[in-house]
């Protein structure tokens, strides 16, 4: 029981240790290089392209964040520098708010006429039942088969023979 204890202690020592010897910058350039796409790697965020163009550019984010420049401040240096298809997400204002606009419409739009046509449908349905609970049609009759039908005699063979 004492080892456990003992245990305890080191195992939270040790990841003590392990979030302080990280730098206070260290998750910011990760963040900034996350919203970056690699000019080297098409389709491949900066922080996930493995290229010598993509490590030079984290090491750009990182000589940027030491020298105190904020995330915005170096988001619009890549941006000034390569446009704004560097972003990996479209930037929240003007045309490119559609990109962000547009799948919560769908689906709200989508959810409405779902909704709608449910209550239509059941509404039919309820009004179909209603109506052959009143009025109820003539019977329907089977329509006589001729007894030519080849398929008809093999089914009543079959049906007296499992009976018997």
């Amino acid at each position: 029981m004492h080892w456990l204890a003992i245990l305890k202690v080191s195992l939270m020592c040790s990841l003590i240790c392990l979030g302080m010897s990280r730098p206070v910058w260290a998750q910011a350039w990760q963040d900034i290089a996350g919203e970056l796409m690699s000019p080297a790697c098409p389709g491949r965020t900066l922080l996930n392209c493995t290229s010598g163009h993509a490590e030079q550019w984290r090491e750009l984010i990182r000589q940027k964040l030491a020298a105190g420049e904020s995330k915005t401040q170096i988001l619009q240096y890549f941006i000034d520098m390569s446009g704004e298809s560097i972003l990996a997400a479209p930037p929240k204002k003007g045309f490119a708010l559609t990109a962000w606009l547009l799948p919560f419409f769908v689906m709200v739009n989508g959810a409405g006429l779902i909704l709608v046509l449910t209550r239509r449908w059941a509404r039919k349905r309820a009004t179909d039942v209603s109506v052959s609970r009143i009025e109820p049609g003539p019977p329907t009759s089977v329509p006589a088969s001729s007894p030519s039908d080849p398929y008809l005699e093999r089914l009543r063979r079959e049906l007296k023979a499992m009976n018997e």
